[in-house]
């Protein structure tokens, strides 16, 4: 069953379909035990360790919501995926040699934007499951980052940080676009949180002309 797409990433679906034609869809189910045995399997297991992670190699299966354009693909980053957790699984060596992400903005708003995180983060099955609990325990009270914090924030990171190993593994070329991403429109900076609720034309071109030029960085990537 496919993942409900936000407003955000409904609006920003649309702008893409104004100039970028669909692909075909992908397979938009993954599953760890793809990594088994790949030359990603050791970083994946690191990381997996440093959130606490209790079984020796993790089943997870999980879907994602692309947006499939020719030969690249968009996820939207919304405010569940910045917090301590996203920035611990940024800190893999995995990420050194990807020049397309965007790493250091990537921590930054994992640091910055935590509260935010906060605000809409907090109820379940976000802050806890089932699913997340047998993999990294139980959780603190509901916004309670403490101790063992938030085991759903954790799976969150997780998955986040899974589906660019297996992104890389499968040989898609993967533009991730967060909410806390920018523009310059009237001299003033608008985030993208911002703007994908009601853009405009003016919104729209600016938006369109960001995407291409990460795009074209894609493929600094050597597959």
């Amino acid at each position: 069953m496919k993942q409900k797409k936000t407003i955000r990433e409904e609006n920003l679906h649309k702008i893409l379909l104004s100039k970028y034609i669909p692909a075909e869809e992908l397979n938009h189910s993954f599953s760890t035990w793809e990594l088994q045995g790949t030359f990603f399997e050791k970083i994946f297991l690191e990381i997996y360790q440093s959130l606490g992670g209790t079984e020796d190699f993790p089943e997870i299966k999980f879907t994602f919501p692309f947006m499939e354009f020719g030969r690249f693909c968009v996820l939207l980053d919304e405010h569940i995926h910045f917090n301590r957790y996203r920035a611990k699984t940024l800190r893999s060596s995995f990420y050194e040699n990807l020049s397309s992400f965007p790493l250091m903005k990537y921590k930054s708003y994992s640091r910055k934007y935590e509260i935010e995180c906060l605000k809409t983060g907090t109820s379940n099955p976000a802050w806890t499951n089932k699913e997340a609990e047998r993999h990294f325990g139980p959780s603190q009270s509901n916004g309670d980052l403490g101790l063992s914090g938030s085991s759903g924030w954790k799976l969150t990171a997780f998955n986040d940080f899974t589906i660019d190993l297996i992104a890389r593994q499968r040989k898609i070329r993967l533009l991730r676009i967060s909410v806390w991403d920018d523009l310059l429109i009237h001299k003033k900076l608008v985030k993208f949180n911002e703007l994908f609720m009601s853009p405009g034309n003016t919104e729209t071109d600016l938006i369109l002309k960001f995407v291409e030029r990460k795009v074209f960085g894609l493929y600094a990537d050597d597959f």
